[in-house]
């Protein structure tokens, strides 16, 4: 018996995150997250569902000063993605 073989297209995370949120957003991202990574090859991802637990996280976030231009692009590349069906890889 021959499987299917499957594929599928992605970015890696820190290609779309901003780096100067490095310093915070990768913390931010785990906690209370509906996925899980750090331990496998690969984590992916869909952008929408990427975007909501963001902004889920975002909102408990008093503390964090994030530019509206930066943010506003941030969802604009998520939202790209998702139109285009590439998930993205939260283990590089």
């Amino acid at each position: 018996m021959k499987p299917q073989i499957y594929s599928c297209k992605y970015v890696c995370v820190t290609e779309i995150v901003p780096k100067q949120w490095s310093d915070w957003f990768y913390d931010m991202i785990s906690q209370d997250a509906p996925f899980s990574w750090g331990d496998n090859n690969r984590t992916m991802v869909d952008a929408l569902s990427f975007a909501h637990h963001v902004q889920d996280r975002l909102d408990f976030q008093d503390e964090i000063k994030i530019s509206k231009k930066t943010l506003k692009s941030f969802y604009k590349t998520l939202d790209d993605l998702e139109k285009q069906l590439i998930y993205i890889d939260l283990e590089n």
